[in-house]
């Protein structure tokens, strides 16, 4: 039994899109070579690895099995093409990064710095949205990686822990809340939010963190952008919940105050996702080093404000 590398890669394709047409067009291929690709394939195993029908393509056991070893398969190839190029010395070539808000609004701009100053030879592409249209995206292998706030799994997409960060309840400057104290929402008079839509991440695990802890809101204003959110709260005594990371710029509280939220602390795990059957290059991967350094320089400078506080 012999399995080569383009039948390998078309029937990743083919289930990751759940479909022939779908999947041809993400490899740049036509319908029939795909077609004839999975059924060599089959021929060779003696297996089918699809159900046919008038709505796709599904998976059979087979399938699901193979897929797994499939996807280990093209990132073992794609992380030895990497290495070699680290080798080589060779950190060139395009990425393309997808990033929430939370991150281009304070980490992206030292973290992008300090990497073109370095890395002269890659262009950076940046793109910014939320969650779920970043998912889709990197699915479709379009982006090199993205960094959202973890989620469930989803096909196609591997997912690998990139970092932890405190949510902080965020008044205006005219707020009579102390600015860097403490606060337990649930002790607080009911709370006017500016908060993310429903479908961002976030947005479900902080509803979830409300009600289990009793906190409550007394009106709700939906807004999907940071700046805009982070502005209008500055001026008014609606407040807002954010990752400690996108207010870093307040600590000194003439814009906004910031308050750490207690009993128990509210959490943003973050996930770096990509397509599950190939590695990051090593340009991308160079990237995502400089961007968690900074993650992490910014989680220890509101660290260092709070302790002083």
């Amino acid at each position: 039994m012999t399995l080569n590398f383009r039948q390998i890669r078309a029937f990743v394709a083919v289930y990751e899109e759940g479909s022939f047409n779908r999947a041809a067009r993400r490899e740049n291929a036509t319908q029939s070579g795909l077609s004839m690709q999975i059924a060599n394939l089959e021929a060779e195993i003696g297996l089918r690895v699809f159900e046919r029908s008038a709505k796709g393509v599904v998976p059979t056991q087979t399938g699901e099995r193979l897929y797994r070893r499939a996807t280990a398969i093209l990132r073992a190839i794609s992380e030895t093409e990497s290495e070699l190029a680290l080798l080589a010395g060779e950190i060139s070539g395009r990425i393309h990064v997808g990033l929430v808000p939370a991150f281009t609004y304070s980490l992206l701009a030292p973290a992008l710095s300090d990497f073109i100053e370095r890395y002269k030879s890659v262009d950076v592409t940046i793109s910014e949205a939320y969650s779920p249209a970043l998912s889709e995206v990197v699915a479709r292998g379009e982006f090199d990686f993205a960094i959202v706030p973890a989620g469930p799994e989803r096909s196609g997409i591997r997912s690998d822990h990139f970092g932890s960060d405190s949510e902080l309840l965020v008044s205006g400057r005219r707020s009579p809340l102390t600015h860097l104290k403490a606060v337990r929402l649930a002790a607080l008079p009911p709370l006017k939010l500016v908060l993310p839509t429903h479908g961002n991440a976030r947005r479900e695990r902080l509803e979830a963190y409300f009600a289990a802890n009793g906190v409550e809101i007394v009106a709700i204003l939906e807004m999907d952008a940071m700046l805009a959110t982070l502005e209008f709260v500055a001026e008014t005594d609606w407040m807002t919940i954010v990752p400690s990371i996108v207010v870093n710029g307040d600590i000194t509280g003439e814009a906004r105050k910031l308050h750490p939220i207690v009993v128990p602390h509210a959490t943003v795990d973050y996930a770096v996702i990509a397509a599950g059957g190939r590695a990051l290059s090593a340009s991308a991967r160079r990237f995502l080093e400089t961007l968690r350094s900074q993650f992490e320089v910014q989680r220890a400078k509101l660290d260092a404000a709070l302790l002083e506080a």
